[in-house]
């Protein structure tokens, strides 16, 4: 008798380590997917956190801006050089009011105390085909220079 029970619980052994590569096979396609999808926030986060960093770099850099002729070009360079890990190709930067537009092209004692708006825009690639994610940042500070 104890020789059949000892053949039964050999038998439920190998049936269970059946059922758990079953159960295993079930489960791994969607451990996989979760993990995917973790990695793609976390490159979400990543890129939100850039762009919004580099809204204020070139806010900042607009507010402070040396040459008022190459107003944009200043800005978008502060942008371009905090913009680590990003595409460049894919930003895209709006500035408002542009070098041309009032006051930043009006004379002494404008632009200073006026507001400057800076908003970068990017378009996240994520691992699953076919979807992008847009992230945008904004930033608006007081412009500190006056033109000459």
């Amino acid at each position: 008798m104890k020789k059949e029970h000892f053949c039964f619980e050999q038998a439920r052994i190998k049936n269970s380590s059946g059922q758990t590569l079953v159960e295993f096979s079930l489960v791994l396609p969607i451990l996989l997917l979760l993990m995917v999808a973790l990695v793609d926030f976390g490159i979400i986060m990543h890129a939100q956190i850039v762009v919004t960093n580099t809204a204020w770099e070139g806010a900042r850099a607009g507010a402070t801006i040396v040459n008022p002729d190459q107003g944009d070009e200043e800005i978008i360079g502060a942008i371009h050089r905090s913009a680590y890990g990003l595409n460049l190709d894919s930003l895209e930067i709006d500035i408002d009011p542009t070098q041309d537009q009032a006051p930043r092209n009006q004379a002494f004692p404008a632009p200073r105390g006026e507001p400057l708006t800076v908003t970068v825009s990017y378009t996240v690639e994520l691992a699953f085909p076919g979807i992008d994610v847009p992230v945008s940042g904004r930033a608006v500070t007081m412009m500190e220079y006056q033109n000459p």
